[in-house]
């Protein structure tokens, strides 16, 4: 993988889980909001793996 592929899926998941973390809760219980961001964390880095060997695969 080269760095700026990384880079990108780090960016990606990042804002995935930003963005998951905000529409699910109202920010007044701080458990949820670590539940939350652990669950976005895990379902984006899924997404952004299969996306990423998807368009390897696709370009060789």
């Amino acid at each position: 993988m080269l760095a700026t592929d990384i880079l990108l899926s780090i960016a990606i998941v990042g804002i995935y889980t930003l963005n998951h973390v905000y529409l699910r809760t109202n920010y007044k219980n701080t458990k949820k909001i670590i539940i939350l961001f652990i669950e976005g964390f895990v379902v984006a880095t899924i997404i952004t793996g299969l996306l990423y060997y998807l368009i390897k695969l696709i370009a060789s």
